[in-house]
């Protein structure tokens, strides 16, 4: 199982039980590996809920957001909140 950031123990879930541990957005069995992949291919956000229906927008935002202040954090910049 793997450990999930605090800031995102709201949005995420990982259990032994699905998708073999797999970190995945709460109530769904969607990965978080294929919101980043999704993104990282220049899907939009809206796009990938429009193809992943029990994800939120505010799950795949709080993902976002965290990923983002990790990158302020590594250059000493504000967080964003």
């Amino acid at each position: 199982m793997m450990v999930i950031p605090k800031e995102l123990q709201s949005v995420l879930v990982s259990t032994p039980d699905a998708l073999n541990g797999s970190v995945r957005f709460t109530g769904t069995r969607v990965p978080v590996k294929a919101f980043l992949d999704a993104i990282s291919a220049g899907r939009s956000l809206d796009q990938f809920i429009e193809g992943h229906p029990g994800v939120t927008k505010e799950q795949a935002l709080a993902v976002l957001r965290w990923e983002q202040n990790q990158a302020r954090e590594t250059f000493g910049l504000e967080l964003v909140h």
